[in-house]
């Protein structure tokens, strides 16, 4: 979900900055994806063709050790592409076109324990092979920016930061925002929590956080939604002891999850919440955060350093492992809190929002143009 949102907001952005200066924008991507039927991008949709062999060719090249030919760099050298933009693993090295990589975060390096160590290797390997053969490297964040040049320091001049803008900015919400609460059966004041259910999200701060609260006598509902799967995971223990921890606290009334709910149903409970609650151990950059800022509702993050670069204005913020200052951030804000939808406060968000994805398109037009000329 996040990386089909990541492109088709860098699709927006940078296809409205390349239309200003008539530049062609290709998005290549495979067939049958959301992404490649979409006509509403301002870019051409290329589907990627799978490069030819001739006779013999595939078995040739698996004795002498050669790599299988890439379909995207095939598709690129067909359509004339300069620049590629943005590869998350460099399979190729190539003089044209040229590179322009994406590392999201480094989380492997401080949270180990939530990958195994061949996944760790993998990473380490993939981030360097990286940096190595893209002319450039965008990051999403000045804290994703240090950690490169942390662990990856021969390469720090190739390093960008380049923060991305809400996929609102271009796909704005409209019709009745209370369709989705009426449809699930919610309150009509509820806090939501819009993250996967992968291990680093953290969910169960907030579960302990809203038992302490409901102990003290106040009552507060949550919603939450996303995959209700990790990759990590296979057997699904952490979401498995999610629904158990809610059960035994009692809390089956407070806490609904709707797992993994449309894009409209999406939007709809962000813009009726009362809050958002971001309790992730790891961002690079929240794309939920990100979000809330678009549509003008407050949010609480937990205490990382990611969150107070991208939302200074949040409500609060709590250490991941403190579920009582959570309860207590909650406890000083819910009774002044009306659910939303506001329409001032989201025209306000919104044109904000618009500002800086114009800038955001303007900056990943800059960064292709540097890109090709290196």
């Amino acid at each position: 979900m996040a990386g089909s949102i990541y492109i088709r907001t860098l699709a927006h952005s940078l296809g409205k900055a390349c239309q200003a200066v008539g530049t062609e924008l290709y998005v290549l991507c495979e067939r049958g994806t959301s992404v490649c039927q979409d006509l509403n991008l301002p870019a051409k949709i290329v589907p990627l063709v799978p490069p030819s062999y001739f006779r013999g060719e595939q078995r040739l090249r698996q004795v002498l050790g050669l790599n299988e030919k890439s379909s995207l760099l095939y598709s690129a050298r067909e359509h004339r592409i300069s620049v590629l933009v943005p590869l998350g693993a460099a399979p190729f090295k190539a003089s044209s076109p040229k590179i322009i990589g994406w590392i999201p975060d480094f989380q492997h390096v401080f949270l180990p324990e939530f990958f195994s160590e061949a996944n760790c290797r993998y990473r380490d390997q993939t981030f360097r092979l990286l940096a190595q053969r893209s002319s450039l490297v965008m990051v999403s964040s000045q804290n994703a920016l240090e950690h490169f040049r942390t662990f990856l320091p021969e390469y720090a001049h190739k390093a960008r930061f380049v923060p991305f803008p809400s996929l609102y900015a271009y796909e704005p919400c409209n019709g009745d925002a209370l369709v989705t609460q009426r449809k699930f059966n919610l309150p009509v004041k509820f806090a939501m929590v819009a993250n996967q259910f992968w291990r680093h999200k953290n969910h169960q701060v907030v579960i302990d956080a809203i038992n302490q609260l409901r102990r003290k006598g106040t009552r507060v509902h949550v919603v939450m939604t996303g995959l209700p799967a990790d990759y990590r995971d296979p057997d699904n223990e952490m979401f498995s002891r999610i629904l158990q921890d809610i059960a035994s606290a009692g809390l089956i009334d407070q806490i609904t999850i709707l797992g993994m709910v449309g894009a409209e149903d999406l939007a709809n409970l962000m813009r009726t919440a009362t809050l958002v609650i971001q309790p992730s151990r790891f961002e690079g950059w929240s794309t939920v955060v990100q979000d809330c800022k678009a549509l003008g509702r407050p949010v609480i993050c937990s205490d990382i350093p990611v969150h107070r670069e991208q939302a200074p204005e949040a409500l609060g913020f709590f250490p991941c492992d403190r579920p009582d200052i959570l309860a207590d951030l909650l406890a000083a804000n819910w009774s002044s809190l009306e659910p939303g939808p506001s329409r001032t406060m989201e025209e306000r968000a919104l044109a904000a929002e618009r500002e800086f994805a114009r800038l955001h398109g303007q900056s990943l037009l800059s960064l292709c143009r540097e890109a090709h000329c290196s």
